[in-house]
């Protein structure tokens, strides 16, 4: 599955970026400027705790978050050396974000990174608290680089300059007028994909169930149409389908496919066999066992970072930043000098953020008026217009 184009979307709080393959969505990314520690992230940190039994330690890093750091990624010269001879507790220690956190679990963490003259050393072992040493590339710039043949269309002009100055195959351009997402109807596919069901052509239903130690995936024919209950044929064409939303979903560790039971000796190989096309494409690494006498295949997917329900945030978060987009649609549609919105209490708080919400309202260009009103749910937002 070729990314053929990117779109990025943005506001003052938060870009979004869709890697498309033709229409589809095949990958959702958010970067949230100052929030959090992104993949590729350098930080100041302090070694909390040491784990010989898990060949790691816990470093702490600012924010109050503690990521997790291996032997093989402390050993930042290759020499060798055990993990008590290359950290002590205590100890303040330079180390890049390698995987972000997900699942409630910190970074992965790694001493593996380039140190030119061992300046960022120096600074560490300077410095008095833990604290931002150096920011990756900006996340659009890196899947820019990754995707170098794929357009890029995005909404923001000053995204647009640097990625122009860059050498790539793919073009650059700007997207003018009404929600680049909705247009090219990725809003849809991310409200699919976080969804717990799905239907495929034939009627049949995926039902995913996601766990804390497993994701579960059952493959449900009671809507389908009697002509459509072949088992083979419904598990062939849940199979791509089921490939695609672990990619988008980012669904890691042991996943449980519960596959139709099926008729034929050759029935299992043709399964595997449809399965393993489907995922060749996926960029984290995958292994597969199955189908048991009962129909269940069981997949082992590496993590690659936060999963997609993750990535797009708790309740209140989406809601503020859904909230953020739909005011410039309102600006535009209603009159007024004012624009008077009313959220829930958790809302009301994120929209206002730092500087009560002022870049918002400069970015939407109306003067805005906040308020918060106990009892209403976080999904439920108004927005009126006053003269």
């Amino acid at each position: 599955m070729t990314i053929d184009t990117i779109l990025s979307e943005t506001t003052p709080r938060a870009m979004r970026i869709a890697l498309m393959a033709g229409d589809r969505l095949v990958e959702l990314h958010i970067d949230r400027p100052g929030r959090g520690h992104r993949e590729g992230d350098v930080f100041a940190g302090r070694v909390s705790r040491v784990v010989p039994a898990l060949d790691a330690c816990f470093v702490e890093l600012p924010e109050g978050v503690s990521g997790f750091l291996r032997t093989r990624e402390a050993d930042a010269k290759g020499s060798g050396e055990t993990l008590s001879r290359l950290v002590q507790e205590g100890q303040k220690i330079a180390v890049q974000v390698k995987a972000e956190a997900h699942d409630e679990k910190g970074p992965l963490l790694t001493c593996r990174f380039e140190d030119k003259d061992g300046a960022i050393a120096a600074v560490v072992t300077r410095s008095k608290g833990l604290r931002l040493l150096a920011r990756a590339r900006m996340l659009l710039t890196r899947l820019a680089d990754e995707h170098p043949e794929a357009r890029i269309v995005a909404d923001s002009p000053s995204e647009l300059v640097a990625l122009r100055k860059r050498k790539r195959d793919g073009e650059v351009v700007l997207h003018q007028g009404a929600s680049l997402f909705e247009n090219a109807g990725v809003e849809e596919q991310i409200e699919a994909a976080l969804a717990p069901r799905m239907d495929l052509p034939s009627g049949a239903l995926l039902l995913f169930e996601p766990g804390r130690t497993l994701t579960a995936i059952d493959i449900d024919t009671a809507r389908a149409s009697e002509s459509a209950r072949d088992p083979l044929a419904v598990n062939l064409e849940a199979v791509p389908v089921i490939a695609r939303q672990l990619r988008l979903r980012n669904i890691g560790g042991l996943i449980v496919i519960d596959f139709l039971n099926m008729k034929g000796d050759d029935a299992p190989r043709r399964l595997m066999q449809g399965l393993a096309e489907a995922l060749r494409e996926d960029p984290a690494e995958t292994a597969s066992d199955g189908p048991s006498r009962f129909g269940a295949v069981e997949l082992a997917r590496r993590r690659r970072g936060p999963t997609l329900a993750e990535t797009v945030g708790a309740p209140p978060l989406a809601a503020t930043e859904a909230l953020i987009r739909r005011l410039r649609r309102e600006a535009a549609m209603q009159g007024g000098a004012t624009l008077v919105v009313r959220a829930s209490p958790e809302v009301a708080r994120l929209f206002a953020g730092d500087d009560g919400g002022r870049a918002i309202a400069n970015w939407v260009g109306r003067r805005l008026e906040l308020v918060s009103e106990p009892g209403r749910a976080h999904h439920e937002t108004d927005i009126a217009a006053e003269l």
